[in-house]
């Protein structure tokens, strides 16, 4: 059996579900995990997670924040600073929080710290973008 879990400091989004393929964000780029994957551990980038249960047709997705990925025989582990589930996503917001940063950023100084958390930021409100957007579809 190959389980996922995805964990985040506040939740669990799954603990130890049956799953055919993960796709994450990792830190050099998009990483797919099959079944038999080479054990492995890696830093996730903010972006797009997606899944697919056991004998389920649809990819289940996700955008997460920043964390570890765990790849070993029996499954995957994802350790997330955050996680949000499509339903759990606002749009609107996320479009309203990139215009207003973005602008503030733009007219003030920031420190090299601020820097990094913005686009960290910028690439979380992106992603719930584009996954608030494909659902629409």
């Amino acid at each position: 059996m190959f389980k996922l879990t995805i964990v985040t400091p506040e939740k669990r989004i799954l603990v130890g579900q049956e799953v055919e393929e993960v796709t994450v964000p990792a830190f050099k780029g998009e990483l797919n995990i099959l079944p038999g994957h080479a054990p492995l551990i890696t830093t996730l980038e903010t972006g797009v997670m997606k899944w697919k249960l056991k004998g389920k047709e649809k990819q289940e997705i996700a955008v997460i924040s920043w964390g570890y990925c765990q790849v070993s025989p029996e499954g995957v582990n994802i350790l997330a600073n955050i996680a949000e589930l499509p339903e759990e996503i606002d749009v609107e917001a996320a479009k309203a929080y990139l215009a207003d940063s973005e602008k503030k950023v733009m007219n003030e100084s920031i420190t090299d710290e601020e820097w990094t958390e913005y686009q960290r930021e910028w690439a979380r409100a992106r992603a719930k973008i584009d996954v608030g957007s494909s659902l629409k579809k």
